[in-house]
């Protein structure tokens, strides 16, 4: 947040420098991201006043002007602005003053009349029009005539200002204003913190409900709705303060009214809204849930359509604003506006955060208000506003507000002592500096005996308890009063860590074993992702979470699957010409809740990809597969189909519970191709979270057995379209498994008569081992008949 230092002022007499300032700042717990100086931009250009003026010897579109700027040296400066005259007041740029572009001006000869500088215009001063009337024209900048003469410039213009840019936690919203940063500035500073005058009292009485109604019906996402009614309204250009003001803190003015919401907002915190009377059909304000397809044209032109989980603020016919995002433009502040009606609400952050998303549309009040409002920022705001444009003179109070504010927070009261500050802190503060630090933060403590009572203001809502006064004493206090003697009251222990962490690294040690690298790539993605997948239109990995303010259109949604990112990898290293590669990457997708809720599943995935001559499925899988083994998950395999996988080198992988943990196999040719490769491209996409949490350490110790393995391999005939999981299954079915050690599928074969009859050949080796005897041939010759038997009856399948 920007706050400039003379705005700050306002609020604190400070005594410090500003070096100082910052350091104090951070030292309570805000961090100053830059100290921004105003007049950097534009130095050694001074006042002046044009004493004489008189054509150029040597040419007819110069002239020669005589200046004083209050230093006793006679100047003359070479102009093409013709028009300027005696006592004009003007900026000039002496020999070696720096300008907003960043060039230094020389004296110099001009068609053989020596020029000591030159004069500025709005532009070279870094001024639009709506900083000084007249910089916005291509022509020298004539300045009030009141200007006092031979000063800095920047000091004329009020240019000089010092801006501090304030990083605020999400837990201070009350900070999210220059009047919350100017209490912590009294606190640090030991100065009060004062009031300007223009904050208004709101008189009482009923003469705006006579003309306007209220009716708040969405209390749970409105808690409270204030608005004051100004008539005898003149709309024109705000002061130069104002706009000086607004300006620095990174808004434009637009006129004295909407500039006042925009100054309340920077001011207080409070977002604001102003409406014309007369657009106020029926003379109501709704405030409701939006109708299902609803829609409003904006302020910034554009049309959005709403739905129920919108709040919008109605007139007796329709929307005349989208609640605390951006108001309608047919019901904005004109030329002729007459009576204004402020809106100071407070909305639910949750609404704004879920209609700013599910339009695509973020403001300033937006932002605020998903930051949080607390419930009492809406009258120190309705003050501020009404006090500016009753002390401006531009228009008159309609008698009494209303207030629509069912439900108030009940009063929130600390009781404790000074040993209970001390218990938490571990050092002793004396009761009475925490009394004079509570109070200098406006948190009214009073003493009662050895205790002390804290009332809580409305817009301290992140103190609860006795821990945050704790914290409140000593970011004032001053944490070098821990010394190295301090009192450790804690408990040691000693770190580590947990066992999903080590199991998680586990997994890339593994993965780094096999020869894979792992990868970092941005959870945003582009849409067009979902096409380059060939997903079809209603595949829910298209239902993804969207940006509100996207880095551009390829990150502009949230991803839902690695499996683009992942092939992305791979494509770009197969066409920078690398012959082969294994990577990884663990990381998370994120899935939107129906209904949509405040943020979305967040799952924990690996993808693992590979490519390269030596690769086919087979290894690729047994990658998988030797993962889950390391892991001791019982896993197994069974034959999928994906719109971005190949039809038949791909599976699903299931553990021994029955869930789904992913797939791993061949990317389509179509889809690889769509990412600009030709080779075979592996693919695998798990549920990491599944593995790290069902992964186990140690399971009992197993003798490898003394006696040898005997080896059978066995080529069979099948069905093209059967299964290789099945026929593996079936083999352990039928064979003893106190004997069978292993089963593997080595080879495929489609070809020839086979292929061409719809058959296909699978090559399996099995592995039969005892713990407690030598086998003999008869014995594992059994157990093959007993294989092939089963194979023929359950699957149909022949020994080739």
């Amino acid at each position: 947040m920007l706050v400039p230092l003379k705005w700050l002022k306002d609020f604190v007499d400070i005594n410090i420098g500003v070096d100082e300032l910052a350091a104090k700042l951070v030292s309570c717990g805000f961090e100053i991201e830059e100290v921004i100086y105003q007049a950097e931009a534009v130095k050694g250009v001074r006042t002046a006043l044009i004493t004489a003026c008189e054509k150029h010897p040597q040419a007819d579109k110069l002239i020669v002007c005589d200046i004083d700027v209050n230093d006793g040296v006679k100047r003359r400066i070479v102009t093409n602005n013709t028009w300027l005259k005696p006592g004009d007041k003007v900026a000039v740029a002496l020999d070696g003053a720096k300008l907003a572009s960043g060039k230094t001006i020389r004296e110099g000869d001009l068609r053989g009349v020596h020029s000591a500088g030159m004069f500025l215009g709005g532009a070279e001063l870094n001024l639009t029009e709506h900083d000084y009337k007249g910089a916005g024209e291509d022509k020298v900048l004539l300045l009030d005539p009141e200007t006092p003469v031979g000063v800095d410039v920047n000091e004329a213009l009020g240019t000089d200002d010092v801006i501090l840019d304030v990083a605020i936690t999400a837990n201070r919203t009350d900070a999210n204003g220059i009047l919350g940063i100017a209490r912590e500035v009294a606190a640090v500073t030991g100065q009060p913190l004062k009031l300007p005058a223009d904050y208004a009292e709101l008189p009482e009485g009923n003469e705006i409900g006579k003309r306007l109604e209220i009716v708040n019906e969405a209390p749970d996402l409105c808690p409270r709705y204030l608005a004051a009614m100004l008539e005898n309204v003149v709309i024109t250009e705000s002061p130069l303060y104002i706009k000086r003001r607004l300006k620095a803190a990174g808004l434009r003015p637009i006129n004295n009214i909407v500039d006042v919401t925009n100054y309340v907002l920077l001011e207080v915190g409070q977002p604001m809204h102003a409406f014309d009377l007369r657009q106020i059909k029926g003379g109501k304000i709704v405030v409701r849930r939006a109708h299902k397809d609803e829609k409003i044209v904006a302020l910034d032109d554009k049309t959005y359509a709403l739905d129920e989980s919108n709040l919008a603020i109605c007139n007796a016919e329709e929307p005349m604003a989208i609640a605390g995002v951006m108001g309608g433009k047919g019901y904005s502040i004109f030329d002729d506006t007459d009576t204004v009606v402020f809106e100071s609400a407070r909305f639910a952050r949750d609404s704004i955060r879920r209609t700013s998303r599910s339009i695509g549309l973020r403001s300033d009040s937006s932002a605020r208000f998903e930051k949080g409002i607390d419930y009492y920022s809406q009258e120190a705001g309705l003050r501020k506003a009404v006090g500016m444009v009753l002390a401006n003179g531009w228009g008159t109070l309609v008698e009494g507000t209303i207030d629509s504010f069912p439900v108030k927070p009940d009063k929130k009261v600390v009781r404790f002592t000074a040993s209970d500050v001390e218990n938490i802190l571990g050092i002793p503060v004396p009761a009475d500096k925490i009394v004079s630090i509570l109070n200098s933060l406006t948190l009214v403590t009073v003493t009662d005996g050895e205790y002390m009572e804290t009332t809580i203001p409305g817009y301290r809502e992140d103190i609860v308890g006795i821990n945050d006064i704790a914290e409140e004493v000593i970011r004032i206090y001053g944490y070098d009063h821990f010394g190295n003697d301090a009192v450790m009251t804690g408990a040691l222990a000693s770190g580590g860590k947990t066992e999903e962490q080590e199991f998680t690294d586990k997994i890339k040690d593994y993965l780094v074993g096999c020869g894979a690298y792992e990868i970092v790539t941005y959870s945003f993605i582009s849409p067009k992702a979902w096409d380059m997948l060939g997903l079809p239109d209603d595949s829910p990995l298209r239902d993804n979470v969207k940006l509100t303010n996207p880095l551009g259109e390829d990150y502009s949604v949230m991803r839902t699957t690695l499996a683009h990112s992942m092939i992305r990898t791979l494509a770009t290293n197969c066409t920078r010409g690398n012959k082969e590669g294994r990577f990884f990457e663990l990381a998370k997708t994120y899935i939107p809740t129906e209904p949509v809720e405040d943020l979305p599943i967040e799952e924990n995935k690996l993808a693992i990809g590979a490519f390269g001559e030596r690769e086919d499925f087979y290894t690729f899988k047994s990658v998988v597969e030797n993962l889950f083994g390391t892991l001791r998950i019982d896993v197994r395999f069974e034959r999928t189909e994906l719109p971005y996988m190949h039809p038949t080198r791909t599976a699903k992988v299931i553990a021994s519970d029955g869930k789904e943990l992913g797939y791993v196999g061949e990317v389509r040719a179509e889809t690889a191709a769509a990412y600009g490769v030709e080779k075979r491209l592996y693919l695998a996409e798990l549920d990491a979270e599944y593995a790290v949490k069902n992964a186990s350490k140690y399971s009992g110790f197993r003798n490898i057995s003394r006696y040898p393995a005997v080896e059978r391999d066995l080529a069979l005939v099948c069905d093209s379209a059967t299964e290789a999981a099945k026929v593996i299954d079936c083999v352990k079915e039928a064979c003893d498994k106190d004997i069978l050690s292993d089963v593997t599928v080595f080879d495929v074969y489609t070809g020839g008569a086979l292929g061409a009859s719809g058959k296909k050949s699978v090559a399996i080796k099995l592995v039969f081992r005892s713990d407690s005897r030598t086998l003999a041939d008869a014995e594992v010759n059994a157990q093959i008949d007993a294989t092939l038997k089963a194979l023929k009856e359950k699957l149909g399948i022949i020994l080739r």
